[in-house]
């Protein structure tokens, strides 16, 4: 199994009949499309939804390694898990599961979200409330 790290939530995503390829499964586009939507709604339920004009995360790096194809119909699961909480930025680790099956993984991904001043486009330090949420799960 993939390196877990300290989960700090999870989400489900419905997999719909036009996210496959013509091969039939998930298109590999639409895993990060994925992770977008189970990061924002995250980041929403956390109080730092993204606020033009304020502070925020933007992506410094991402990736996704493909273990299985996920096909349709299908209930994805999707962690959050920190794997590292830097000064500005951090980095969140996934893991891809489909609904009822917590056995098999699907893929797994990272993120590396940086904070940054929207108008200036400078990083800024985490918030103090997002920085006390996240530091009991950093070891």
């Amino acid at each position: 199994m993939e390196k877990r790290y300290p989960e700090i939530g999870r989400r489900t995503v419905q997999m719909r009949w036009g996210d496959m390829d013509a091969i039939g499964h998930l298109n590999n586009t639409y895993y990060f499309r994925y992770l977008e939507q189970v990061r924002v709604e995250w980041l929403d339920s956390v109080g730092h939804g993204i606020r033009p004009g304020a502070t925020g995360p933007v992506i410094a790096a991402t990736s996704c390694t493909f273990r299985r194809q996920l096909s349709y119909p299908a209930t994805v699961e999707i962690t959050l898990e920190l794997e590292r909480l830097g000064k500005s930025s951090v980095t969140l680790r996934h893991h891809f599961f489909v609904a009822g099956d917590p056995d098999t993984l699907y893929a797994y991904g990272d993120v590396t979200l940086v904070w940054v001043d929207y108008q200036s486009g400078q990083a800024v330090p985490l918030p103090d409330d997002l920085r006390a949420l996240l530091a009991p799960q950093a070891a």
